[in-house]
């Protein structure tokens, strides 16, 4: 099979799950708000991560692993897919174990700039987990961001909108939801970078307080082609998380078709 022809395929197959008919948006580790600059053309970038959290009410909730693969199909467009694994059992719920929905998703750089860059992301919840089990609602979820980041050497700054078209069924009282936040990333040096965000939604459900969290962390980039990265943070609300940990790495390469 020749170069064009195998590239051609690889860029259909992902086009083709990326626009599958009817949420999270996958930011740089171990940030949640996203930057608006993608994956670089004819580059894949891994992540797997670990997430852990202690409720306010009490119980644990992990995420492991947390894992995402994003392709630079073409200049200023990606495409990737993302899933996790739960481990959760909160006090007056039942205990959820097991891999959650798959994330679709793609993000697509309309105004690239030195200074500023705005993209638009597109993720789709496809509900591929067990519904029995409490791991999914068992419907398709949307989420729309719009990106916006200003770099300032050695800073950036990124905001988040973005917008949940939540799927539910005849009697639910789930909402869509609203989401937005902000993160700093500023570069101590060309191994080290201090990273924060601070983000909220609104509420999932009737009955239900809206959330915002913070967290601060670092990342670190050895000589190799992976990054390391840490966290910390909490809920901003009473009701929320009382401490949140997250540990994790990003690997990427060029692919040569």
């Amino acid at each position: 099979m020749s170069m064009p022809i195998r590239r051609l395929l690889v860029s259909t197959g992902l086009i083709f799950l990326t626009l599958l008919p009817s949420s999270r948006a996958f930011g740089g580790r171990p940030l949640v708000i996203d930057d608006a600059r993608p994956v670089a053309e004819g580059n894949l970038e891994f992540e797997l991560g670990l997430v852990q959290s202690l409720p306010e009410q009490g119980g644990r909730d992990q995420q492991f692993p947390v894992m995402a693969a994003t392709y630079g199909l073409f200049k200023g467009l990606e495409v990737g897919l993302g899933i996790q694994r739960t481990n959760t059992a909160v006090k007056r719920d039942s205990p959820v174990e097991g891999f959650q929905d798959l994330h679709l998703a793609t993000k697509y750089n309309f105004l690239p700039g030195e200074f500023y860059d705005f993209s638009f992301t597109f993720d789709l919840k496809v509900p591929t987990a067990d519904r029995h089990r409490g791991l999914t609602s068992g419907k398709f979820d949307e989420s729309f961001v719009l990106i916006a980041t200003k770099h300032f050497f050695p800073a950036a700054l990124d905001l988040n909108l973005g917008y949940i078209v939540v799927g539910r069924r005849a009697g639910e009282k789930l909402e869509n939801r609203f989401l937005g936040g902000m993160a700093l990333r500023y570069g101590l040096n060309e191994r080290w970078r201090l990273v924060g965000d601070i983000y909220g939604l609104s509420r999932a459900a009737r009955g239900d307080k809206i959330e915002a969290t913070f967290q601060v962390g670092i990342r670190f980039r050895p000589d190799l082609p992976v990054f390391f990265d840490a966290a910390i943070g909490r809920s901003l609300l009473p009701s929320g998380t009382r401490i949140q940990g997250t540990l994790g790495l990003t690997w990427s390469r060029a692919l040569n078709f």
